[in-house]
């Protein structure tokens, strides 16, 4: 995973520590971090800020915990991109460059414009996230990107809404806020996130134009890319730490890559060179897993299987002794001392 600017991370914890009654402390030192020495110009690989937040955002029993971390999102925070989309010559173009630097936002999925006859679509495909942490992450690009468009609204004078939204969960008791901060219908059960824009407003001509500093901030952005290209290097470890965080259904290998923002191909490669291909890494993980489960007694066989993304607990049982040599209840026997057996 790439890295991004730190701002999103520091105004998450201000919310959590300031409005939550969150200590974050704790969990940033088991990241090396320290909350007082977090420098807003610095930034962090998404794949450590993404570990942070699975530790920190279920303590909060909230639903709105996303609109609220969506909103802290600042015009400022995108630097030299928010100044690119203030300079494009229509709504279009500004949602095209989004899109073409999408890696200079915090978003956690890839976004993508669809024209239509009449209307177009801007499309956001989450990347498959914890569950404890899914649907408070969408909720935060979905509102965080809508912030940086209402601001840009603000600035420039203008007044442009989606006729429709897509969320990709179950319609919750707190949808009149989405739809009041959204200003349109929203439809839930979707397969991803999107924003319908009728093809009118998108081709509104901007009044900040100015192809002279268009160019200048395309430059700036471009430099930023290259800049923050994701580093390959320790990419097993960093890929065993992601899986980690899921329990039943697990991530593809492509999928991952497309998590780590690197072509497949070379994500393949990269753990070849390592000596760890992908499906060793996903074997360890939940070998480890299933030890961790099964030193729990209230957890039977079945129950291990169903976590670790097994259908039938014959397979996990076979998977188990392929990993160490013994069945998963000789394991349990063995490591307890009890004589527990399931």
């Amino acid at each position: 995973m790439s890295e991004r600017s730190i701002l999103a991370l520091i105004y998450t914890i201000d919310l959590l520590e300031n409005e939550k009654g969150v200590d974050c402390a704790s969990v940033l030192a088991r990241h090396g971090l320290d909350r007082d020495k977090l420098d807003p110009n610095s930034e962090i690989g998404r794949d450590r800020e993404l570990l942070i937040f699975t530790e920190l955002l279920p303590q909060v029993d909230d639903p709105l915990l996303g609109f609220e971390m969506g909103s802290r999102f600042g015009f400022a925070g995108y630097g030299q991109l928010a100044m690119l989309l203030m300079t494009s010559e229509t709504a279009f173009q500004g949602f095209q460059f989004g899109v073409k630097y999408q890696a200079l936002t915090y978003l956690y999925g890839e976004i993508a414009l669809t024209p239509g006859e009449t209307t177009t679509a801007l499309e956001l495909h989450p990347i498959p996230l914890p569950p404890e942490v899914n649907r408070t992450l969408i909720d935060r690009d979905m509102v965080g990107t809508f912030k940086l468009v209402n601001d840009i609204q603000t600035q420039l004078n203008l007044d442009l809404r989606p006729v429709e939204v897509w969320m990709p969960y179950s319609r919750p008791e707190q949808a009149h806020v989405f739809e009041d901060y959204f200003g349109c219908p929203i439809r839930y059960d979707q397969p991803y996130c999107k924003a319908v824009i009728s093809n009118e407003d998108m081709a509104v001509r901007m009044p900040g134009y100015n192809k002279m500093a268009q160019d200048m901030y395309r430059e700036q952005c471009e430099a930023m890319l290259a800049r923050r290209e994701p580093p390959t290097e320790h990419l097993a470890n960093r890929v065993t730490a992601y899986l980690s965080l899921f329990v039943r259904t697990f991530p593809t290998s492509e999928q991952v890559a497309q998590a780590f923002s690197i072509p497949e191909r070379t994500f393949r490669r990269q753990l070849s060179k390592e000596n760890r291909p992908f499906q060793g890494l996903m074997d360890q993980v939940r070998e480890e897993k299933a030890k961790r489960y099964l030193a729990d007694s209230s957890r039977s066989v079945a129950e291990i299987a169903e976590l670790l993304g097994y259908s039938e607990s014959a397979a996990f049982v076979r998977a188990f002794e392929r990993w160490t040599g013994v069945t998963p209840a000789r394991h349990r026997k063995e490591g307890n001392g009890n004589g527990i057996n399931s």
